[in-house]
């Protein structure tokens, strides 16, 4: 992996003011494209490479930005930043697509990447995942997934919901509140919890699917890392995997589940800690972005190496999961690199304790902080947005979908 996007700045305004002064179709499309300006991160490239890559850039109004030694031949690798227009960015693809130095490689993730920047601000042709209860389609929406711990231990809402009869309410209430998945784990995920038996696990969780599957209309995931529990939970009726471990815990179960089920899946980032120690002995990333996409494109390719179909599959960097309090700010900002692999994304950043360090504890306050992410990670074009609040963040989502029409 060489390249992976920062941003995609988008001028909703400016292409709006097009369509008020009576352009043509054909001119909104070509015109937009200029009004759009595309940042991606180069990593590890060869220095002959970048000179050749900057010449070009420059030729047609891109620019690309290097480390001040890349030039005098002082190093011999560099990452840098590349940036334009998709319409400039698409003719240096072009351009260096038959040239040498690791340039044809690149040409190609390039490519993948100015595609998915396409797709992410197009209805035409959005990308489709099948459930039990329907497709999801990707083509700017905004997906509302609300969380349903059945646990006496999670980190902001544990014992809430324990018992098998208020599960199924607050499961039908997510739906009523205008959610789009039910999102069922029966583990705590927070720092320092310990693992509970599989039976339990099942125990907990899969009653409530059952019944929830019978009375909703929306797709439930199951929120596990254990195979076995993901397979009694789609017997159950729930539709999606959603693993925190990212393969990281029980990657060969969970793999022959998924090919059972050929169900979606959603791949966390959690580098490959688990609940008990997912916060002790943190090293500080390289790169953030590209460390956590290395690791997606690595267990993306096992998948495929087993037959699944990569499709399927849904990416969650992880908020709050092996992170220092730095590293969820700084992927909040950058949270649409995630769009580099070609995957929907996923973001769960509810009642999480970077959100109450900014807030403070207070309820109202923490809803407040809530409510602003889950409005940025929109305006970012994230496509799941995991949350306890369903109602409100439904409520803003709408006022959002209706000021960006």
């Amino acid at each position: 992996m060489k390249a992976y996007l920062v941003d995609i700045l988008d001028s909703h305004t400016a292409f709006s003011q097009l369509s008020r002064i009576g352009v043509s179709e054909t001119g909104k499309i070509i015109m937009g494209e200029k009004l759009k300006y595309i940042i991606i991160k180069l990593k590890n490239i060869n220095s002959t490479a970048l000179n050749i890559l900057k010449q070009e850039a420059l030729s047609i109004g891109g620019e690309l930005a290097n480390h001040k030694d890349v030039i005098t031949g002082k190093i011999t690798v560099s990452d840098s930043i590349l940036f334009g227009t998709p319409v400039q960015l698409r003719i240096i693809v072009k351009k260096i697509k038959p040239q040498q130095f690791g340039l044809k490689e690149l040409s190609h993730e390039l490519e993948n990447i100015l595609s998915e920047c396409d797709k992410s601000f197009k209805k035409s042709n959005p990308k489709k995942i099948k459930t039990k209860n329907g497709h999801l389609i990707f083509n700017g929406k905004t997906y509302v997934m609300g969380i349903l711990n059945i646990t006496p231990d999670s980190f902001s809402d544990g014992g809430k919901f324990c018992d098998y009869s208020s599960a199924v309410k607050r499961g039908i209430e997510i739906e009523k509140e205008g959610a789009d998945i039910i999102d069922v784990g029966g583990e705590s995920t927070r720092p320092g919890a310990e693992t509970i038996g599989i039976q339990t696990e099942i125990d907990r969780v899969c009653p409530a699917i059952e019944k929830l599957h019978k009375t909703t209309n929306i797709p439930i995931s199951i929120d596990t890392r254990k195979s076995a529990v993901a397979k009694e939970a789609l017997r159950a009726g729930a539709s999606i995997i959603n693993d925190a471990s990212g393969l990281s815990y029980d990657a060969e179960g969970i793999t022959s589940v998924l090919l059972d089920s050929d169900v979606p899946y959603i791949m966390m980032h959690s580098r490959e800690k688990m609940p008990e120690n997912m916060q002790k002995n943190l090293e500080p990333y390289d790169d953030i972005f590209f460390d956590i996409l290395s690791y997606f494109k690595e267990k993306i390719e096992y998948l495929e190496t087993k037959g699944f179909n990569a499709n399927n599959v849904i990416l969650d960097p992880g908020f709050g999961f092996a992170k220092s309090l730095d590293d969820n700010y700084e992927l909040l900002s950058g949270i649409t690199s995630f769009k580099s692999l070609g995957k929907p994304v996923l973001a769960g950043v509810s009642r999480k304790s970077f959100v109450r360090h900014i807030t403070g504890k207070n309820k109202n306050d923490i809803l407040s902080g809530n409510l602003g992410l889950a409005s940025y990670l929109r305006l970012k074009g994230v496509d799941i947005i995991r949350v306890h609040e369903v109602k409100q963040t439904v409520s803003a989502l709408s006022l959002l979908d209706r000021i960006t029409a």
